[in-house]
């Protein structure tokens, strides 16, 4: 594995735009992130960069790869991850969980005790997208979703997140949040 670091997105104007340039080349080609635009990327950056939040960098070769944000919830016993993003070449050697590892040590430092997160579903790449979902199959479907279309929900499973619910219609019809949540307590 090729020799990383760590950094401070808020560390130079720099690394933010950087951050930036990595979530409108990364979210829009994966269809995650169908509408972003460079005015979104930039407030999503800012929002953040505040000092409350957890936000982490990695980087390889003086190029940022990727980076994440916790945003404490909960009293600060439970934080949310928005966003997560690895450049596409990157993704599927180990620097997703690499990041995902040390954002979730600094929190634990900072006494959270689990992480939560919503995964988009507007493009259609799972099958809770395949019919309508009600109170009736709701669960039936959360436990048998399939990935259709490279949906990250799987990369997060991977991480130790488990699907806790789904937001039905949250971005128009069929298309679902993926609520997802993980217990990173030391000694569970």
């Amino acid at each position: 594995m090729k020799d990383f670091i760590f950094c401070d997105i808020n560390e130079s104007m720099e690394i933010k735009e950087e951050a930036v340039k990595l979530l409108l080349e990364t979210f829009p080609k994966a269809n995650m992130w169908p509408d972003l635009d460079e005015k979104m990327a930039v407030e999503t950056v800012n929002e953040s960069i505040v000092e409350e939040n957890i936000c982490l960098g990695l980087k390889i070769n003086n190029e940022l790869i990727g980076w994440g944000c916790l945003r404490s919830e909960y009293w600060g016993k439970t934080w949310e991850l928005h966003p997560f993003v690895i450049s596409t070449k990157f993704q599927g050697k180990g620097f997703g969980q690499i990041l995902m590892g040390e954002i979730e040590k600094i929190a634990q430092e900072k006494g959270a005790i689990g992480i939560i997160l919503g995964s988009g579903d507007e493009e259609k790449l799972t099958s809770l997208s395949e019919k309508e979902i009600n109170e009736e199959n709701i669960f039936e479907e959360i436990k048998n979703i399939k990935n259709i279309k490279n949906h990250p929900y799987e990369f997060y499973k991977k991480c130790g997140f488990m699907i806790y619910g789904i937001i039905p219609n949250a971005y128009g019809a069929n298309k679902s949040s993926i609520l997802m949540w993980k217990d990173i307590r030391k000694n569970k």
